[in-house]
């Protein structure tokens, strides 16, 4: 399963303003995202002359240890990053903003294969990185680790990202 996973590379990512959105149930990645989808349809967004959708998502870590164990209960973000002059045509989300970062990242080669091994693997080799090195991570405060997937020639993939220094 080694060859899935890239080389980590160090990247800064700029400030993105984005619409957000969290659930919690029992598949949360499937429910925000298919919620989110919908919204930027109806909030034209995707409309938008050369707009080139790009979706980031990360989990949410605010559910409860009874949601969590005797529910089953997850949480996950889905967030579209829209352009600084978008106004959105329906409510149903958060607009905020990201800032500027600086990122350990690497990519996952057809991550679904086996989510629940190849993305925490994935995160925990780059948070091993990210703990480590002139790259430690100094504090999380109003940081985020996010991860976007994408296709490209008909693979899919997911790059991580785990904020470092």
């Amino acid at each position: 399963m080694e060859n899935v996973y890239s080389e980590i590379v160090i990247v800064k990512v700029p400030k993105m303003r984005v619409a957000r959105y969290v659930i919690i149930s029992p598949n949360p990645e499937h429910d925000v995202i298919s919620y989110m989808d919908n919204w930027a349809k109806k909030s034209g967004l995707l409309n938008l002359k050369d707009y080139k959708p790009r979706k980031i998502g990360w989990d949410f870590p605010f559910v409860s240890k009874q949601q969590s164990e005797e529910f089953g209960l997850r949480g996950y973000v889905s967030a579209y990053v829209i352009p600084e002059n978008f106004k959105p045509k329906c409510d149903g989300v958060e607009i905020t903003y990201i800032n500027e970062d600086t990122y350990a990242t690497l990519r996952v080669t057809d991550p679904h294969s086996a989510s629940f091994e190849k993305i925490p693997k994935g995160y925990a080799m780059l948070m091993e990185f990210a703990n480590s090195g002139k790259y430690k991570t100094s504090t999380w405060e109003n940081r985020i680790a996010f991860e976007e997937e994408y296709d490209i020639e008909g693979i899919h993939y997911m790059d991580i990202y785990v904020p470092v220094k």
